[in-house]
């Protein structure tokens, strides 16, 4: 999997047409190689064994932290409309328009053209497949780390300035392309290595990464942000601070390493713990 989370979204970077934002996202992920680098592992890692209930209940509840975030966009949409009410036109119309590109992001999400199966569903349907009644979701099942990401992506998108809001839900969707492409091949290596089932059970298990990769749905998502911020911009008469946004870039990208590298020292620990116990007995 190496360079596996750059070199994806590097192909999504050359459809943006701004060269200074897209220098800005190209610099963020090569100055994050660490980051980078622990996410990957966690990953690599995951198909390998076949983990506890219990280790699975903080990897789901933990890894559902650092991505259901409909709140937010929800939040970041309504404050775009709130500041179009207070402009005339034609900044009030680009305003408006910002709002709504943003909250094209949540469409999949809230389950538009889907029979309203939202995508919490179809996460629930992930996790079950692996956990069945588990109690996965209790608070003690998340890491401070994840607890801490979910919080600051509401900070940036609900409280902060508005750009900052955008630029986050933006690179949200490219990390969220990169990620999801290689959690699905992660995922069904470890259903193939250690579960039983048909290939039908297996499809709607991992229908929740699948519908994020299928039709490159994410990557629409971030185009659209992009949108959102182009006409944000014209319609407040401001420009991007680039150098603040590959700061931000960056450090979303170290955010999300702490939480995986905290989940791969637990999935090393337990593996330790089995090969210890068959080694004494």
């Amino acid at each position: 999997m190496n360079n596996q989370l750059s070199q994806t979204a590097s192909s999504i970077i050359d459809m943006v047409s701004d060269k200074q934002l897209q220098q800005a996202l190209i610099e963020s992920f090569s100055e994050s190689q660490e980051s980078v680098r622990k996410i990957e592992d966690c990953f690599a890692l995951l198909p390998t064994y076949h983990w506890s209930n219990q280790l699975l209940a903080i990897f789901f509840n933990s890894w559902k932290a650092t991505h259901l975030k409909m709140l937010a966009i929800y939040g970041l949409s309504c404050r775009l409309q709130r500041l179009a009410l207070t402009k005339a036109t034609p900044e009030r119309e680009k305003l408006f328009f910002a709002g709504a590109y943003n909250a094209e992001t949540s469409y999949e999400d809230l389950g538009l053209d889907f029979q309203g199966q939202t995508h919490a569903e179809l996460y629930d349907n992930l996790v079950s497949f692996f956990l069945g009644n588990f109690p996965w979701q209790l608070e003690e099942c998340c890491l401070p780390k994840a607890r801490e990401f979910k919080k600051w992506i509401y900070q940036n998108m609900v409280v902060d300035d508005i750009s900052t809001g955008l630029l986050s839900n933006m690179f949200s969707e490219i990390y969220n392309h990169a990620e999801y492409t290689m959690a699905l091949s992660a995922f069904s290596e470890l259903v193939n290595n250690h579960y039983q089932c048909s290939s039908e059970e297996k499809d709607k298990a991992l229908c929740y990464v699948q519908a994020h990769v299928a039709d490159e749905t994410e990557v629409a998502h971030f185009l659209v942000v992009v949108k959102a911020l182009e006409e944000y911009t014209q319609a407040t008469n401001t420009t991007i601070d680039y150098q603040q946004a590959k700061l931000l870039f960056k450090e979303y990208l170290s955010r999300v390493s702490l939480v995986m590298e905290e989940l791969t020292v637990s999935l090393k620990q337990e593996t330790n713990a089995t090969r210890n116990l068959m080694y004494v007995s």
